[in-house]
C-alpha cells in the first residue's frame, strides 16, 4: 500500500506541474500586451514555488519576458523619479520587478538543488549580455554590465551551497572560456573579500573594545573560511590566464576592439575605473608611456591588455590569501604556486609575507614555503 500511496502522490504532483506549467504559458503570452503588466507578478509566484519543476518553468518564462523588455528599453532607468509621467510610472515598476527578478535568482543560486543553481546562474549570465548589448547600442561605447555581474560573484563566493555541479559551471562554462567574465570576475571577487576582510577587522577591534563575548567574531571567522573554501575552489582550477594579450580574443559580450575609436572619444575616468580597480594603468612593460605609444594605447581597450588581467589576477589573489586558510589549503595553493600563480603577479614579490606565514604553518606546509621562498630567490631577484 505504501508504494501505491506514493504513485499517487507522484501522479498528483505530475498533474499539478502540467496544470501550472500551462498558467505560466498564458501569462507569458498574455505580456505581449502591456495592458496585462499584473500578470508579471502572477508568474513572480510561480518562480517562487517550493515544487522545482514548476519553478525552473517560471524563471525562464520571465526571463522571456524581460528581455523583451530590456531589449525595447522598458527597464532603462528614469531620471526624473519626483514627478514621473504615466510612462516612466510604469518604467519604474517594470524595473522593480525586474531588479526583484535578479535577486531571487540569485537566491536560487544558494539552493541545495543544482537542477535551480544551474537555470539561476545561466539566466543570469545571459541578463550580462543583454544588458550589455542593449547599454553598447543605446551608447555606441563599449559596456559590460558589471551592475548585474558583481552580485552574482558575490552571491558565489559567499554560497554555504556552493557545489561541485555550480563550481564546474562557472569555470568551465564560463571563466575558462571568456577573457571578459575572467577579468571582472578576479575584480569583484577581490572587491568582496576585501570588504569582508575590513568588516572582520573592524568587528574584532570594537568587539575587544567593550571585551565582550567573541561570538560575532567567530560567526565572522566562519563566514570568511566560507568564502576562502568557495573562491580557492575557483582560483585552482582557472587554467586559461592569457601570457601574451594576443591571446585575449573571447568574450563573452563582444570584443571591446570593435568600440576602440569610439571610446576614445565616449569613455570617462569612472569607466575606465570600472576596468582596471584604483591603480589606474601603465604600459603592458609598466613603463611610462611615451608620446608615440601613448597613442597606441589611446586606440587599445584595456580589456585587451596582458597588464590589466595580470593585474586583476594579482589583486584577487592578494585579498585571497588574507583570509583564514587551513593547512590543506596552504598546500593546495603552494602546489600550484609555480605554474599557475607565480607566472601571471604583475609584483610576484607581494607573495613574501604570505610564504612566511606558510613557513610558520609547519611541516609540510613549511618544506613548500621553501621551495616558494627558492622560487622567488632565484628567479625573481628576491
Amino acid at each position: 500500500m505504501p508504494q501505491a500511496n506514493k504513485r499517487k502522490r507522484e501522479t498528483g504532483s505530475t498533474e499539478s506541474f502540467k496544470e501550472a506549467r500551462q498558467t505560466i504559458r498564458t501569462l507569458e503570452a498574455s505580456l505581449s500586451d502591456k495592458s496585462n503588466l499584473n500578470n508579471i507578478v502572477d508568474l513572480f509566484k510561480f518562480a517562487k514555488s517550493d515544487n522545482p519543476q514548476i519553478c525552473h518553468a517560471a524563471i525562464h518564462a520571465l526571463n522571456r519576458v524581460f528581455t523583451v523588455f530590456l531589449m525595447k528599453g522598458d527597464l532603462k532607468r528614469v531620471k526624473n523619479t519626483d514627478q514621473p509621467s504615466a510612462k516612466e510610472k510604469v518604467q519604474i515598476w517594470l524595473r522593480s520587478q525586474y531588479t526583484d527578478y535578479l535577486a531571487h535568482l540569485r537566491t536560487l543560486l544558494w539552493n541545495d538543488e543544482p537542477g535551480l543553481q544551474l537555470p539561476a546562474l545561466n539566466i543570469l549570465m545571459s541578463n550580462i549580455k543583454s544588458e550589455s548589448e542593449y547599454a553598447m547600442n543605446t551608447s555606441g561605447a563599449y559596456h559590460f554590465a558589471n551592475h548585474v555581474y558583481g552580485p552574482i560573484i558575490k552571491a558565489i563566493v559567499t554560497n554555504p551551497n556552493f557545489n561541485d555541479h555550480l563550481r564546474k559551471e562557472v569555470v568551465e562554462k564560463y571563466l575558462n572560456v571568456y577573457d571578459d567574465l575572467r577579468h571582472y570576475f578576479f575584480k569583484d571577487a577581490a572587491e568582496v573579500m576585501n570588504r569582508a576582510y575590513q568588516t572582520k577587522q573592524s568587528t574584532t577591534e570594537v568587539e575587544q573594545k567593550k571585551k565582550k563575548p567573541k561570538f560575532s567574531e567567530e560567526v565572522q571567522q566562519d563566514d570568511l573560511g566560507l568564502m576562502a573554501g568557495n573562491v580557492l575552489s575557483i582560483l585552482e582550477n582557472i587554467s586559461t590566464m592569457p601570457t601574451d594579450a594576443s591571446e585575449i580574443d573571447e568574450f563573452w559580450t563582444v570584443n571591446p576592439a570593435q568600440y576602440e575609436n569610439d571610446d576614445n572619444n565616449k569613455k570617462t575616468k569612472s569607466e575606465d575605473d570600472e576596468i582596471l580597480g584604483d591603480e589606474g594603468l601603465l604600459s603592458d612593460d609598466e613603463q611610462p608611456l611615451t608620446e608615440e605609444n601613448d597613442q597606441k594605447k589611446k586606440r587599445k581597450h584595456p580589456l585587451l591588455q596582458l597588464t590589466v588581467h595580470r593585474r586583476g589576477f594579482s589583486d584577487c589573489w592578494l585579498a585571497f590569501l588574507k583570509l583564514p586558510l587551513t593547512e590543506e589549503m596552504y598546500k593546495k595553493i603552494l602546489l600550484i604556486l609555480h605554474k599557475r600563480i607565480l607566472p601571471h603577479l604583475a609584483e610576484p614579490k607581494l607573495l613574501m609575507d604570505f610564504l612566511t606565514d606558510s613557513y610558520n604553518v609547519g611541516g609540510a606546509v613549511s618544506l613548500l614555503a621553501l621551495n616558494g621562498l627558492f622560487t622567488l630567490i632565484v628567479d625573481h631577484n628576491l
